[in-house]
């Protein structure tokens, strides 16, 4: 991804005078004005947030492994070393609501134990593939396929790296965008795709046998997706169930279990308990049909329209995204989680910085108002 260097497919179209977009470009034109006019206007890079950074390490290493560049034993300290590097940088991740370090734990507790039990997928694959998609005589879409497996009756699947956390359904539109792109891409190249799915690389799917149902001979099979970080503590009580089924003791199960923990691994404990749990990445497959892509190339059309219309020489036409939001309760609340934490130019965004001083100025007034009495 890092390596990237300018296709001379997308030479040709620049030096043609076309407008190429990309999703992340459309996104960001939906979201916020001023951001794009930073990024694609002016073509400042403002300062690199810590999510994207990582997530590129990442998926180079992947790419490297995949194409026999690099072995998986290289993984753990590529992590590392980034993690050292940006704090070297001062680059952070964001806090909690509360100020602590939740989030900055969790994801490294996930991606750890990504990087230390990766092995790579089975199949002859194709990465990093461009994909340049036409929605007009001037206006194309272009992006990148981090994965491609060609299955053995000719078709392919299409596959996209994510060090993010799992998508919410109501997100899946705008999310699953990027994949109902690739689709379209590779289908106008004469291919049959025949699914395409994320690769959540926090997440793991755990299959194992629950207990026995109420007036039912046979247990059921349970299957859960889990944070990585979390694994065994999330197993926990059905491992404990499995030891004392087995007959062990109390005593033998505390310190099984608690090793367990502490490793956030199943290896240390018996043979018969490993094998009832299958643990596999978590591999989220996305449904497309023809209204999700008739709805896709609306929206990123919808948005080329909008970047296409406005003043390049005129700042006054790209305002910054809303500050704030309506909660459940009617009451106008603070949504600057991205901005303060993620936006690229959260330390030099001046709406960013208005907005936030004068929200210090009402919640006081409002602290005052409640003390009067």
């Amino acid at each position: 991804m890092a390596k990237r260097d300018k296709d001379p497919r997308l030479q040709e179209l620049f030096k043609a005078n076309k407008n190429v977009y990309s999703i992340s470009k459309c996104n960001t034109i939906e979201e916020c004005l001023y951001e794009t006019f930073k990024s694609y206007i002016e073509h400042d890079k403002g300062t690199n947030g810590i999510y994207g950074v990582l997530g590129t390490k990442i998926h180079d290493k992947l790419e490297e492994i995949i194409n026999g560049e690099a072995t998986v034993d290289e993984l753990p300290d590529t992590l590392n070393q980034e993690l050292l590097d940006l704090d070297m940088l001062g680059i952070e991740f964001p806090k909690d609501f509360k100020g602590n370090d939740t989030i900055r734990n969790n994801w490294i507790a996930d991606m750890k134990h990504f990087c230390q039990t990766f092995q790579p997928p089975k199949g002859k694959f194709q990465t990093e593939q461009l994909i340049i998609y036409p929605l007009s005589e001037d206006r194309y879409i272009q992006g990148y396929i981090d994965l491609i497996r060609e299955n053995d009756d000719g078709t392919i699947s299409i596959y996209d790296w994510k060090t993010s956390t799992d998508f919410k359904a109501a997100d899946l539109l705008h999310h699953g965008r990027q994949l109902v792109l690739y689709a379209l891409a590779k289908e106008a190249d004469g291919y049959t795709v025949r699914d395409v799915a994320w690769i959540m690389l926090k997440y793991c799917e755990v299959k194992f046998m629950g207990k026995k149902r109420a007036n039912s001979k046979a247990k059921t099979e349970i299957v859960k997706v889990l944070n990585r970080g979390k694994l065994v503590s999330e197993l926990k009580h059905h491992i404990e169930s499995d030891l004392t089924e087995l007959g062990y003791d109390e005593i033998d199960i505390e310190i099984m279990l608690k090793k367990a923990l502490d490793e956030n691994s199943l290896d240390s404990l018996p043979e018969e308990i490993k094998s009832k749990y299958t643990i596999k990445p978590y591999v989220r497959q996305y449904e497309i049909t023809d209204e999700l892509k008739r709805e896709t190339l609306e929206y990123v059309n919808k948005t080329a329209d909008l970047f296409e219309s406005l003043d390049k020489d005129d700042d006054s036409q790209w305002p910054p995204r809303q500050f704030t939001k309506i909660s459940k309760t009617g009451k106008e609340v603070e949504d600057t989680f991205f901005c303060n934490n993620l936006c690229n130019f959260r330390k030099t965004c001046v709406h960013l910085k208005r907005f936030n001083d004068q929200w210090e100025l009402r919640k006081k007034d409002a602290d005052e108002d409640a003390d009067l009495f």
